[in-house]
This record gives structure tokens, sequence and C-alpha cells, in this order.
């Protein structure tokens, strides 16, 4: 049986529910609901009910126990890419349950991101929360240096992103499990981190995390890494 279609709204506790112009068109006209369909409000902050379409707007029917995110969030701490594969990053990220991006300002990568195109990803990450039916909005923040990074998520596991395993190495070796709290992904720019940057994150605990012998592209290797997180925090 498909599952019921979502939508977003600002929360899911106020009474009566709260639709913008946007929601509305896309309820009433795109999917043409029709009075006493059923759909689920979410609100991107734990929050989900179940609701029927009364016309104009979602009679409350149920409301589940509002949900809080993931105590081993990952938190992805990315160099910008280039502008189209940054929107594919969000949306996959998206996907992917990733709890928040923070865009990095390092020294071999420097990209401008606009506050425009910052509500333009988030307009995207609402969409896939939708699509894949999660029920914490992704965070998306704009660039900062990788040292301000570090300071803001000092209680986080951190894994560096190695451009490519050493001649011999295990893939993963250093990076091998996780520790069981929200981890930090450490993802540089096409030229690598500095030396420096390399320096900082390593005296912040971060361990090496290699995902081949070949070098990626950074929004591969970002969402490989957060692919591996998610699967080594479902493990006994």
């Amino acid at each position: 049986m498909p599952q019921p279609p979502r939508c977003l709204v600002p929360d899911v506790d106020h009474d009566p529910i709260q639709l913008d112009a946007g929601a509305r068109h896309h309820l009433g006209r795109v999917l043409r609901m029709r009075p006493g369909d059923a759909l689920q409000l979410v609100d991107g902050r734990g929050g989900l009910a179940d609701a029927r379409w009364a016309g104009t707007a979602p009679a409350i029917e149920r409301r589940h126990p509002r949900r809080a995110p993931p105590a081993d969030g990952v938190t992805l701490a990315v160099a910008v890419p280039r502008l189209p594969r940054l929107d594919w990053l969000v949306e996959k990220a998206a996907e992917l349950d990733v709890a928040a991006l923070r865009l990095l300002e390092t020294e071999h990568g420097q990209r401008a991101v606009s506050a425009g195109r910052i509500e333009r990803l988030a307009r995207k990450a609402d969409e896939a929360l939708l699509q894949c039916r999660r029920l914490h909005r992704l965070a998306i923040h704009a660039p900062a240096p990788l040292a301000a990074v570090l300071d803001d998520h000092r209680s986080h596991e951190l894994w560096l992103a190695a451009p490519g395993a050493d001649e011999g190495a295990a893939p993963g070796a250093e990076a091998s499990g996780r520790r069981g709290g929200p981890l930090l992904v450490l993802v540089g720019p096409e030229g690598g981190f500095s030396q420096d940057e390399i320096e900082w994150a390593q005296a912040a605990g971060a361990r090496r995390a290699t995902l081949g012998h070949t070098v990626l592209r950074v929004e591969t290797a970002a969402l490989a890494l957060a692919a591996r997180a998610a699967e080594w925090s479902l493990r006994p």
C-alpha cells in the first residue's frame, strides 16, 4: 500500500495547522488531493502527524510522539565543490540522514557561497526530507574556516578524509569503526587540506579515513564516508 504524501509545516503541534501558499498549491493543484485524502505533516524538528485533506487545509487525526534527533548524528564538513555538485551533495546528504552540512573555507579551495545559494540549498534539502521521509531537517551552514568548525565540534569524534590510501594500507584502516557519539567528517578541496589544516585536525583528535587507492571528488568522498559511518552505527 503506498504511503501518504508528506507536507512540511512550521509546527505540527500548532492548531490550526499553518500552510504557506506553496504548500497549498502543491497539495491542491500538483497532487490534486481531494477532501478526505490521507497525508502526513512534518515540521523538520521530529514532529509527525497523520491528517486528512479538508479542501483548503489539513485536519489532524493523530499526532505522533516527537522524536529527538539521533545522538550519533553525522556532520559533514566539506570544502565547497563546484556549485552544480554542491546541489547534488545536499540532496544526497539529506537522503543519507546526515544531520548537518558545514561548508569549509580552506587554504587550497576558496569558493564563495551567497546567502541566496544557502537558502536554495535549504529548500533542496527540505524537498529531499519529504521524499526520503526523514523527520529532522538537514542543517546547512555558510562557509567557515576549518579552525572555527573544529572549535564548534569539540565533543565530536573526528574523521579526516585522506585523498587515497597509502600503498599497501587497507582502506579505512585508521578509522575502522565508530565510538557511538556524534561524528564530524572533514573533507578537503580538490587540492587537499594544507599541512597546517591537517595538523590542526589531528591535534583535535581526527583519525584518517580512506576509501581505497583512488582520489575521489569532494562530494563523492563526503557521501561515501557518510554511508560508511551510517553502516558502522548500525552494527551491534
